[in-house]
Protein backbone atom coordinates (compact mmCIF):
# COMPACT_ATOMS: atom_id res chain seq x y z
CA UNK A 1 0.00 0.00 0.00
CA UNK A 2 3.25 2.77 0.03
CA UNK A 3 6.18 2.78 -2.37
CA UNK A 4 9.22 4.63 -2.67
CA UNK A 5 10.17 5.68 -5.66
CA UNK A 6 13.71 6.06 -5.47
CA UNK A 7 16.51 3.84 -3.60
CA UNK A 8 17.49 5.58 -0.64
CA UNK A 9 14.23 7.50 0.39
CA UNK A 10 13.55 8.28 3.43
CA UNK A 11 10.04 7.63 3.99
CA UNK A 12 7.36 5.85 1.80
CA UNK A 13 4.33 7.53 0.11
CA UNK A 14 1.05 6.14 0.44
CA UNK A 15 -0.63 4.72 -2.74
CA UNK A 16 -4.64 6.51 -3.43
CA UNK A 17 -7.54 4.48 -3.41
CA UNK A 18 -8.24 2.90 -6.75
CA UNK A 19 -4.23 1.73 -6.87
CA UNK A 20 -2.33 -1.11 -5.06
CA UNK A 21 1.22 -1.68 -3.97
CA UNK A 22 2.80 -4.99 -2.50
CA UNK A 23 5.46 -4.51 -0.46
CA UNK A 24 8.61 -3.20 -1.95
CA UNK A 25 7.45 -1.69 -4.60
CA UNK A 26 8.68 1.59 -6.91
CA UNK A 27 5.12 2.66 -7.74
CA UNK A 28 1.52 2.13 -7.41
CA UNK A 29 -0.30 0.06 -9.76
CA UNK A 30 -3.93 0.97 -10.73
CA UNK A 31 -6.61 -1.23 -9.70
CA UNK A 32 -7.90 -3.24 -13.32
CA UNK A 33 -11.64 -3.11 -14.47
CA UNK A 34 -13.59 -5.35 -12.71
CA UNK A 35 -11.55 -4.96 -9.36
CA UNK A 36 -11.16 -1.97 -6.80
CA UNK A 37 -9.11 -0.97 -3.80
CA UNK A 38 -11.81 0.93 -1.34
CA UNK A 39 -9.03 3.02 0.38
CA UNK A 40 -5.46 4.82 0.45
CA UNK A 41 -2.40 2.03 1.08
CA UNK A 42 -4.32 -1.11 -0.19
CA UNK A 43 -1.64 -3.61 -1.17
CA UNK A 44 -3.89 -5.39 -3.37
CA UNK A 45 -7.14 -4.50 -5.11
CA UNK A 46 -10.44 -7.01 -4.59
CA UNK A 47 -12.57 -8.36 -7.03
CA UNK A 48 -15.60 -7.17 -7.45
CA UNK A 49 -18.75 -9.48 -6.11
CA UNK A 50 -20.73 -11.41 -7.97
CA UNK A 51 -24.14 -8.82 -8.31
CA UNK A 52 -21.36 -5.83 -8.91
CA UNK A 53 -18.87 -4.39 -11.28
CA UNK A 54 -16.13 -1.75 -11.96
CA UNK A 55 -16.26 -0.36 -15.18
CA UNK A 56 -13.15 0.98 -15.62
CA UNK A 57 -9.66 0.98 -14.22
CA UNK A 58 -8.21 2.68 -11.06
CA UNK A 59 -12.30 1.76 -8.95
CA UNK A 60 -12.61 3.22 -5.07
CA UNK A 61 -16.00 1.03 -4.87
CA UNK A 62 -17.97 -1.42 -7.20
CA UNK A 63 -21.71 -0.48 -8.45
CA UNK A 64 -24.37 -2.34 -8.06
CA UNK A 65 -26.12 -4.64 -11.40
CA UNK A 66 -29.43 -2.82 -12.08
CA UNK A 67 -32.76 -4.99 -11.85
CA UNK A 68 -33.10 -7.09 -14.93
CA UNK A 69 -28.95 -7.77 -15.49
CA UNK A 70 -26.26 -9.91 -13.15
CA UNK A 71 -22.57 -10.28 -13.29
CA UNK A 72 -20.26 -12.60 -12.31
CA UNK A 73 -17.22 -11.88 -9.76
CA UNK A 74 -14.68 -9.65 -10.61
CA UNK A 75 -16.75 -8.22 -13.67
CA UNK A 76 -16.27 -5.00 -15.44
CA UNK A 77 -19.91 -5.27 -16.45
CA UNK A 78 -23.65 -6.25 -16.10
CA UNK A 79 -25.19 -9.08 -18.36
CA UNK A 80 -28.58 -8.27 -19.84
CA UNK A 81 -30.65 -11.61 -18.54
CA UNK A 82 -32.48 -13.25 -21.52
CA UNK A 83 -36.33 -13.29 -22.41
CA UNK A 84 -38.23 -15.67 -20.10
CA UNK A 85 -35.46 -14.85 -16.98
CA UNK A 86 -35.19 -11.81 -14.24
CA UNK A 87 -33.36 -10.40 -11.86
CA UNK A 88 -33.60 -7.90 -8.86
CA UNK A 89 -30.73 -5.25 -8.43
CA UNK A 90 -27.63 -6.89 -7.13
CA UNK A 91 -27.71 -10.13 -8.67
CA UNK A 92 -25.33 -12.45 -9.26
CA UNK A 93 -27.30 -14.78 -12.14
CA UNK A 94 -31.09 -14.64 -13.49
CA UNK A 95 -33.99 -16.53 -11.98
CA UNK A 96 -36.18 -18.35 -14.81
CA UNK A 97 -40.02 -17.75 -14.91
CA UNK A 98 -41.93 -20.15 -13.67
CA UNK A 99 -44.53 -21.91 -15.77
CA UNK A 100 -47.25 -19.54 -17.25
CA UNK A 101 -45.32 -16.39 -16.38
CA UNK A 102 -42.89 -14.85 -19.51
CA UNK A 103 -40.41 -11.72 -18.76
CA UNK A 104 -38.81 -9.74 -22.34
CA UNK A 105 -34.83 -9.74 -21.80
CA UNK A 106 -33.48 -7.12 -18.86
CA UNK A 107 -36.67 -7.88 -16.86
CA UNK A 108 -37.05 -7.36 -12.88
CA UNK A 109 -39.79 -9.47 -12.52
CA UNK A 110 -41.94 -12.25 -14.86
CA UNK A 111 -45.80 -11.25 -16.03
CA UNK A 112 -48.95 -13.54 -16.59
Amino acid sequence: GTYSPSAGSAACSVCAAGTSSPSGSAACSVCAAGTYSPSASSASCSACVAGTYSPSAGSAACSVCVAGTYSSSGSAGCSVCAAGTYSSSGSASCSVCVAGTYSSSGSAGCSV
